[in-house]
């Protein structure tokens, strides 16, 4: 087999700079996931983004006939693109529905789209991925479009599901499972996220990593001189090998993205930051948890939040990133 493999990943597989080429599926070890990662595509994430931030959608707040139509339209890719259904929470149950529905404390019902990719073989370990997809709505007549908050988040791990079922159709099955949730209701204090957290019907401690995309599209705040960057947090918690997989991937496919883990050198803004989003609940059950986004900007929870604000070639390579990320992660054990 050495024979036909690049000698430029031979090298640095002996340097050990390399992500791990996940060895323990029981398919053919797939060592070159350049395809897949250009599956996703600054037009189909461009497609998403434009969608769900559409007026037509009202913003999608929780409850509201535009949430429905978003839940609608994740529900529908995830079945296209072959998620198995995962509405109970519960890989041991029969699930036939990628929605779990929930009533909020203040009475809107909510729903979750949640799918999954099981692993070649039994494994008890699991790969969580999720992002909110509803937002503001309408307030005061006003329409809140919601672009970067979340639509972005939501369109990567749209694309991420596309790449990961490919991969999985052609034969290279993984060794971990994957999870994919879009929460509702993050605006009516992370609903989505509790509901799903109090459902799993997994222990916390087989869920390898938890993902979490929001607000990933801009390019307006970064931390240095470029606009090619990604802030991270959580990387304190989280074992050591999951940040040398993300900065791995980074330089071994040249994605040239500069990784912010300190979040402006800011740990009390950090902190705070990451109480407020999905992945806290799960961080508080001990699952390691990151926050992966580009930051607030000025047009953050304003009307201005519009697909124009989207640096599409920045999340198109943030988006690739996190799929190497994530494929290293998954097909090793």
């Amino acid at each position: 087999m050495t024979k036909n493999m690049p000698i430029l990943l031979l090298f640095a597989l002996f340097l050990g700079i390399a992500p791990s080429f996940a060895g323990q599926s029981s398919q053919t070890p797939l060592l070159r996931p350049e395809y897949h990662a250009g599956l996703i595509n600054r037009k189909e994430l461009n497609t998403h983004i434009c969608y769900l931030s559409d007026s037509s959608l009202q913003g999608r707040e929780t409850g509201t006939a535009g949430g429905s139509a978003a839940t609608s339209y994740i529900a529908g890719k995830f079945m296209e693109y072959g998620l198995r259904p995962l509405g109970t929470g519960n890989p041991q149950r029969n699930n036939t529905s990628f929605i779990q529905g929930f009533a909020c404390p203040t009475g809107q019902r909510g729903r979750n789209v949640i799918g999954w990719i099981p692993a070649a073989t039994h494994s008890d370990e699991y790969l969580v991925v999720t992002a909110h997809y509803d937002h503001l709505g309408m307030i005061n007549g006003i329409f809140y479009p919601g672009a970067d908050s979340n639509a972005s988040g939501v369109s990567v791990l749209l694309s991420l599901a596309r790449a990961f079922c490919a991969l999985e159709n052609e034969g290279y099955r993984a060794a971990r499972n994957i999870i994919f949730v879009a929460y509702d209701a993050k605006e009516f204090s992370m609903t989505g996220a509790r509901v799903f957290a109090l459902s799993l019907g997994i222990p916390a401690k087989s869920i390898v990593l938890n993902m979490n995309l929001d607000q990933l599209g801009t390019s307006l705040e970064p931390p240095g001189s470029t606009s090619q960057y990604v802030l991270v947090l959580g990387a304190g918690n989280v074992p050591s090998y999951i940040v040398r997989s993300l900065d791995n991937n980074n330089s071994f496919f040249n994605m040239g993205l500069n990784i912010d883990y300190s979040f402006y050198n800011s740990p009390d803004f950090a902190r705070i930051y990451f109480t407020m989003t999905e992945q806290s609940v799960l961080a508080a059950m001990e699952v390691p948890s990151l926050l992966i986004t580009s930051g607030f900007n000025d047009h953050t929870y304003k009307p201005t939040d519009t697909p124009e604000i989207i640096d599409l070639p920045v999340l198109e390579k943030r988006a690739r990133w996190i799929f190497f990320s994530l494929w290293d992660m998954a097909y090793r054990r």
